[in-house]
């Protein structure tokens, strides 16, 4: 049974696999630019990993920010104070896919994160086959493989949450594995645990405590040593990213997520990383409860129901549980706590974010844990509903509620909302088409000054990003005059603006329209 079990597993894991690959993969275009995305953090984490394989770099230097007052970057980017441009987030997802773009080349880089994905479907699997049953385990596993935002981040693949997450489940499995825990699972437990904090070292805290956690049940055959070794393996792996951060930002413990700041006194500084540590947005737990109502429980309602059926089903059946469930239990409800407190506590204070999206809203895969946590009581759910038709039909039964969450998962990743995936990939289309017209008519040096698209022309042109009309950015405009001195400067427009006189003699000259949106020339 569970040969068979595992047999379906895997092959309908390389179905998704393939799947995801065909969505990861850029739209058909003529347009002659490179890779384009949706989220200003893919594009500079393409770009770091593209740069890292290439040049061993990530430092840009760039004299005109001297004049721009270090105006001229992308979101997402870095400053500092000399201008240079630097990465604007946690570095690990960086070195670890720019060392191995320069091992399998660059192309493959946006290939990486679908590839974990489904390692990380395989190591759930046997972890909660380990800790519940191979029945729950399996229904597990199938719901992961096409759950709505593990399937979207999967997919969105310069994004880290799902590397970081399999990484983890991998290296747990490992732990996991077998009645003995032999060197080489310490080995390679602690180097891809190692590689996890490295991309999300934010996440620290809670897989501290989930760790110790695993230790504590694994104390009969994981010695002191073992333990020691483990830790030496992840500290020494997290290393080049400590490094970095020194090389780059002046210090070990600041990260790109960090606002430069050289003359902050160190003692202020150790403050700022222990809050951002706890709690960078905050303690606001009425702001918590209701975005975890808004974004986790309400978004995917089908599928909490049905995990709040399993629990229930779980708590009341009779007879002797295994430990290890009440283990799993304990150490999911704090995590749902902390994250629900870390990420919660944070307010969008973008409403336009918050409005077009769904599944791409960041609370989704900050919580992207949680969801996965919640998925062997799903299963319990699914399995508690077959069982009030009679035996014969009960797989039947299954399959045909297995449908049916896929294709709810289906509608909503691919085509439901603005976010969802097929809708992206026509905009991203769209994007190079309209950035390869932009290009042809502007200057290899130009600087282009946009709102919200950025993410078009960089890095093909200098950009400087705006989240309002040029007319109305007065510190902006102030800047230009003497940027217009050094090189071509252009604006582009979501709409026309309401006068082509700008503050201090400047002027706007329409070049061309772009669809609906416009691009003019500085003078």
């Amino acid at each position: 049974m569970v040969k068979k079990q595992i047999f379906i597993l895997v092959f309908l894991s390389i179905l998704m696999g393939g799947v995801y690959f065909w969505l990861v993969t850029p739209g058909r275009t003529e347009a002659n630019v490179s890779h384009r995305f949706d989220w200003p953090d893919e594009t500079t984490n393409y770009f770091w990993s593209v740069n890292y394989a290439q040049t061993g770099q990530l430092i840009i230097d760039e004299p005109l920010n001297i004049i721009a007052k270090n105006q001229i970057h992308p979101r997402s980017f870095n400053v500092r104070d000399d201008g240079a441009l630097v990465p604007g987030s946690f570095l690990g997802l960086i070195l670890f896919y720019g060392t191995l773009a320069k091992i399998f080349s660059t192309k493959a880089i946006i290939y990486f994160t679908p590839i974990l994905s489904i390692l990380g479907v395989l190591a759930f699997y046997g972890i909660i086959r380990r800790i519940f049953n191979n029945q729950i385990a399996f229904l597990a596993a199938i719901l992961m493989l096409a759950h709505p935002a593990w399937w979207y981040y999967s997919v969105t693949s310069m994004l880290p949450n799902v590397a970081f997450v399999s990484l983890i489940l991998v290296a747990i499995y490992f732990l996991f594995r077998g009645n003995k825990l032999s060197l080489s699972q310490i080995l390679i437990s602690g180097l891809l645990t190692g590689l996890a904090v490295a991309i999300r070292p934010a996440e620290i805290i809670w897989l501290m405590a989930t760790y110790a956690s695993i230790f504590v049940y694994l104390r009969s055959k994981i010695s002191f040593t073992k333990i020691i070794l483990f830790l030496a393996v992840a500290v020494i792996v997290f290393s080049p990213a400590i490094y970095q951060q020194k090389s780059i930002y002046g210090n070990f413990l600041t990260s790109g997520y960090s606002q430069l700041d050289a003359g902050s006194e160190s003692i202020c500084h150790s403050c700022q990383i222990a809050k951002s540590l706890i709690l960078p947005f905050g303690f606001h737990p009425t702001t918590a409860v209701l975005n975890f109502w808004n974004h986790y429980l309400s978004n995917l309602w089908w599928l909490s129901l049905l995990a709040i059926l399993g629990l229930v089903a779980f708590l009341t059946q009779t007879g002797k549980q295994k430990i290890e469930i009440f283990g799993y239990m304990g150490i999911s409800l704090f995590i749902f706590g902390w994250l629900i407190i870390y990420y919660g506590s944070w307010l969008f204070t973008d409403l336009l974010t918050v409005h077009l999206n769904t599944l791409g809203l960041s609370y989704v895969r900050y919580w992207l844990p949680l969801y996965l946590l919640a998925l062997p009581f799903v299963a319990i759910g699914l399995i508690f509903l077959t069982n009030f038709v009679k035996r014969r039909f009960r797989n039947i039964v299954l399959f045909l509620l297995l449908v049916f969450l896929f294709y709810s998962s289906a509608n909503l990743v691919l085509q439901k909302k603005p976010d969802s995936i097929l809708p992206v990939r026509n905009r991203i289309v769209s994007y190079k088409e309209n950035a390869s017209k932009v290009i042809e008519l502007t200057e290899p040096e130009a600087v282009i000054v946009t709102v919200r698209k950025d993410k078009l022309f960089f890095p093909d042109r200098r950009v400087i990003h705006s989240f309002e009309a040029l007319s109305r950015n007065d510190s902006l405009i102030d800047l230009l005059p003497g940027l217009l001195e050094a090189v071509p400067v252009y604006y582009y427009a979501l709409a026309p603006e309401s006068t082509l006189d700008l503050e201090r003699g400047l002027q706007l000259e329409l070049v061309t329209n772009v669809g609906q949106e416009l691009l003019y020339k500085i003078k």
